[in-house]
Order: C-alpha cells, then structure tokens, then sequence
C-alpha cells in the first residue's frame, strides 16, 4: 500500500506509485506531458483532478459529486488574470475552454497542486479556487 491519496493515475495500467507521481511531477514542471488524470477511487470514476497542458497553460479541474449525485467542477483561479474574461491557450479535455482567470501559466505550480493532491486528496491550498458555473 502507498502513502498517496489517489488510487489511480491516467490509466488502468499505471500503478499508482511515488515514483509514478513524482514522474509525473517533474514532467508537468518541463512541459513533457499534455494531460494527466488522477482519481481517489481505484476505477478513476469518482473525485478526480484532470490536468490539461498546452502552451505553457495547464487547465487544472477537480470534478466531484454531492450525496445527492450532483457533479461539482472547481477551478483554480490565477491570481495574475483574476479580472480577465480572455480565454486560455490551454483546454479542458482538449475541447472545452478555459478563461485565462482559472488556467495556470506557472507549470510549477500546477505540479505542486498535482503532487498535494496525489498526497491528500485535497485542492492545493496555496491557491484560490471557485466552482465553476
């Protein structure tokens, strides 16, 4: 068993290891890597943070759902662009936009919210995050 929170990581096949974190981790942090997944439940299905990377933009999106089966999205908000509408270079799933308020143009902050969460299971608190409309 594993110090970690999550319980899977990108697919089926990848065990969930420190290792495999800190991999991921230092890819993310030199713009090697365009998406990452990491779930709290072994099937990836439930509670789980998506990572999306383009352009030196990464889309971070921590999806959860209520007891009542409502699905919940939460997105960190850049403190940097707080106030702009603008769009990000980078998209969540490849496909759906992002505002420049809730993408991070510091990949080595995104990797330190992937390496907190991988850890505890919770949203980095050193940064701001909203539930997204």
């Amino acid at each position: 068993m594993t110090d970690l929170a999550i319980r899977f990581l990108n697919d089926e096949d990848e065990p969930v290891t420190q290792e495999a974190v800190d991999k991921l981790v230092h890819k993310i942090r030199k713009n090697r890597i365009s998406s990452a997944y990491l779930s709290l439940d072994e099937y990836g299905e439930e509670d789980f943070l998506s990572v999306d990377i383009d352009n030196g933009w990464a889309a971070l999106a921590f999806n959860s759902w209520d007891e009542e089966g409502n699905a919940h999205m939460y997105q960190p908000v850049n403190s940097e662009y707080e106030e702009s509408q603008a769009d990000a270079p980078v998209f969540i799933g490849g496909q759906t936009p992002v505002l420049k308020r809730n993408a991070l143009n510091d990949l080595n902050l995104a990797a330190e919210c992937v390496l907190h969460f991988a850890k505890t299971g919770q949203l980095y608190s050193g940064l701001k995050w909203e539930e997204a409309e």
